[in-house]
């Protein structure tokens, strides 16, 4: 009877406070010595050092790269020359500057030349020209000087965007993985919890079936309960191990570092935390960068139909030449010069123009599906957003209503422990109630997680989501 007394004793101070743990410490798996890291500091790190912020990293400093080997065309292009046989040595030095904007071309050359073994009347000879050559049709203009130095540049913005899009993608995959391993470590501390309040009503049972205040059935019954406890708090930690090697995997570390998330209290929602739908709305079709990509690809396909319309003009050039000779070395009191000046047209067209003129159709081709491809994208964006919008809202309803149920669950097991011990009822309903409260204080646990990395999409989805270095959600 003795042992009966002290069994329900202990069996009547097995109830825990039901509110969610402010510091799951207890589930961690790292010792004192464990180097736990906030979000921030996993934000900072991982977007110096994630794989897949890498690839994204890299594809901006090519685009950087092809940019300046674009813009290169307009920096002025020397060739020296030396030559050196038996008969005459010599130099040149040819120099070229493609003209932006107009669309021409400068090229001058100086050549000089020694004539050694062979007698001659001038052994020396220097020879300059100079000459312009000015597209006026076809080629000539900004746009069709620029295209390629445009198309490198929208190229290198094109890879910025990305790049940040692709930070903002990330930010929220290690938020979500964050409140996920907080929400396995608060998981595990339940579960824990109930395997300690289901051990401590199996002995109970145990108890009275000694005194005959209880029959084997009782008895099985929570020992299967028991073991059910057992098994949730062993999958709840190799829940745990596994979010936390995705942690680690995220931040570009092998999965056996020792660093994990840092124990802190997952936020409670706040009221009206968003903000109006219409007004998300707007700010996202104002700041998304990717929709504000997909209109500069307008202009882009525009600027390539009109390169294509201008392809079909005749090529027709204005040409200005200046030509020097100067013989030197010659018997002559003085060396004789040469001196012309010439000014031509030159024009061509050819005949067979079927490329020119199926680039012009698909280039106008472009035009149209990248106008359709932005309206495309507009609806897609305020999708997005009434979407997140949506799951916001309808995820802090349900921790509303979650924290009802755990409240209700507390009292419905307090109740079941209460009958049982006075002997109303069998302990089915403390095994029914005991399931209640932990579903119900699980569910609550990875709601309060999926609120916050939805509170971090919604900012991703608006395109407000900071980016940089070190964000703050």
């Amino acid at each position: 009877m003795v042992s009966l007394v002290m069994t329900l004793l202990l069996f009547g101070n097995v109830n825990v406070p039901v509110a969610v743990p402010a510091q799951a410490t207890g589930g961690s798996t790292g010792s004192a010595d464990t180097p736990f890291i906030t979000l921030d500091d996993a934000w900072r790190a991982g977007l110096a050092a994630a794989f897949s912020i890498a690839g994204a990293q890299d594809a901006l400093r090519a685009a950087k790269i092809l940019e300046l080997q674009a813009r290169s065309q307009f920096f002025p292009k020397i060739t020296p020359t030396y030559t050196h046989s038996p008969n005459e040595r010599g130099w040149s030095i040819e120099a070229s500057q493609a003209l932006p904007y107009l669309g021409g071309q400068l090229r001058a050359d100086r050549t000089t030349r020694t004539f050694e073994a062979a007698p001659s009347v001038a052994p020396r000879t220097t020879d300059t020209s100079f000459i312009w050559s000015q597209p006026l049709l076809r080629g000539a203009g900004p746009n069709a000087s620029l295209y390629d130095l445009r198309n490198s540049r929208r190229n290198r913005v094109a890879q910025e965007r990305n790049l940040t899009l692709a930070r903002q993608r990330y930010m929220v995959d290690v938020a979500r993985v964050f409140y996920q391993t907080q929400a396995q470590r608060e998981l595990l501390s339940v579960a824990r919890q109930s395997a300690e309040r289901s051990a401590a009503l199996r002995k109970a049972s145990e108890a009275r079936l000694e005194v005959g205040l209880s029959n084997k059935l009782d008895v099985y019954r929570a020992q299967l309960s028991e073991s059910q406890a057992e098994q949730s708090s062993v999958q709840a930690e190799t829940s745990l191990q596994a979010a936390l090697e995705n942690f680690r995997f995220l931040l570009g570390r092998a999965p056996s570092d020792a660093v994990e998330p840092a124990p802190v209290d997952i936020p409670q929602p706040e009221a009206d935390e968003s903000g109006p739908l219409e007004a998300l709305i707007a700010t996202a079709l104002e700041t998304r960068l990717d929709l504000a990509e997909t209109r500069d690809q307008i202009d882009d396909a525009r600027r390539t139909a009109s390169l294509s319309r201008q392809n079909l003009l005749p090529d027709v050039s204005l040409n200005l030449r200046f030509t020097q000779t100067k013989f030197g070395g010659t018997t002559s009191a003085l060396d004789p010069t040469n001196r012309r000046w010439e000014s031509f047209f030159s024009a061509s067209l050819p005949l067979e123009r079927a490329a020119d003129i199926a680039r012009l159709q698909l280039s106008n081709i472009d035009v149209a599906a990248r106008q359709r491809a932005y309206e495309q994208k507009r609806y897609e964006v305020e999708s997005e957003v009434r979407s997140a919008h949506r799951a916001l809202i309808s995820l802090s309803r349900s921790i509303a209503t979650q924290r009802s149920a755990v409240d209700i669950a507390d009292q419905q097991l307090r109740l079941a422990n209460l009958r049982y011990q006075r002997g109303l009822a069998s302990n089915f309903d403390v095994v029914d109630a005991e399931g209640s409260l932990l579903a119900a204080r699980s569910s609550l646990v990875q709601l309060l997680a999926a609120y916050q990395v939805a509170r971090l999409d919604i900012e991703r989805a608006v395109g407000r989501l900071n980016s940089d270095p070190e964000p703050r959600p």
